[in-house]
């Protein structure tokens, strides 16, 4: 068979992360991402007067994603199929956590996360989308590799802790302004508790459609 009988849109180059037992598997055969859906949850009362109240009860939004592999190779040195079985039975379905790297979403460059108040030495790493004058937070849960953090535009040592906690040395002062730059993880859970992975000719498999999204802490 060719070599170009497969479009070059599946041939998309990511980290090396296929040896991490931790992270999605990227692989050449991956598509682009079929769906990234952020999700909130809302009480909402209603009155006989048809009047709403609507409370968020979330703070953050659970990200959603859906991901496929157009091509799966199972030979004897390319054992892609495998590879994904491996990690999906690994996290038990649903029961296990796993990070996964969004290639278009990954790093944050002299992100604001705090304000120091000269007495807290712990804080949690957060990104922010804004455009404009509009700007939404939430806790960065996994890096990949450690952030460079700054106080005042002073680049500090910190100790990095589990789930996007930094901790200094010494209190940041009162009124400093903390940034960080670095890249990340959304840690991840499966929706299914079953992975559905068909054949497409002998050495060649497809998984479409393979939900999972994001967790909070």
């Amino acid at each position: 068979m060719p070599s170009t009988y497969y479009p070059q849109r599946w041939f998309i180059t990511a980290p090396d992360q296929n040896d991490d037992p931790s992270v999605f598997p990227y692989m050449p055969g991956r598509t682009f991402l079929q769906r990234k859906t952020p999700q909130w949850s809302t009480d909402v009362k209603t009155s006989v007067s048809g009047k709403e109240r609507r409370r968020a009860l979330w703070s953050y939004p659970i990200w959603r994603f859906s991901v496929a592999y157009d091509v799966l190779r199972d030979g004897p040195t390319l054992q892609e199929q495998q590879r994904l079985y491996a990690f999906f039975n690994s996290m038990q379905g649903m029961a296990g956590e796993f990070l996964f790297w969004d290639r278009d979403d990954n790093t944050a460059s002299d992100m604001f996360f705090a304000v120091g108040d000269g007495t807290t030495t712990t804080f949690q790493i957060t990104r922010t989308i804004q455009i404009g004058g509009i700007s939404a937070a939430e806790p960065v849960l996994a890096f990949n590799g450690d952030p460079t953090v700054f106080v005042d535009d002073v680049e500090t040592e910190v100790t990095v802790g589990q789930r996007g906690k930094v901790t200094f040395a010494s209190a940041p002062a009162d009124g400093a302004r903390l940034n960080w730059t670095g890249r990340f993880f959304y840690r991840c859970r499966f929706e299914i508790d079953e992975l559905d992975i068909s054949q497409l000719m002998s050495g060649l498999w497809e998984g479409r459609g393979i939900d999972f999204h994001t967790v909070k802490q």
